[in-house]
């Protein structure tokens, strides 16, 4: 068996490279292969993105639908109301 070790690095190390990722328009994943620092890639695929978009865009019509519903009562009350 292969048993790794946990690599341990300075919380100036560790600082450093998070203001690269702030400061940078390079990917977390670029970054850390140019430290030499394992990757875990914790960002979102494609299609994870595009099934969030698609969910998104149905959850916005459907609250168009339901604000157009309320704006047609509202004035069908008020005019009721005179």
């Amino acid at each position: 068996m292969n048993k790794r070790t946990k690599k341990e690095y300075t919380t100036e190390f560790r600082e450093r490279a998070v203001g690269m990722v702030i400061s940078s328009d390079k990917s977390t994943v670029q970054i850390a292969k140019e430290k030499s620092v394992a990757v875990v890639n914790n960002e979102p695929s494609n299609e994870q993105l595009f099934d969030e978009l698609k969910r998104l865009k149905k959850e916005l019509a459907e609250v168009k639908e339901q604000r157009d519903i309320l704006k047609k009562a509202t004035a069908y009350f008020a005019k009721e109301s005179r």
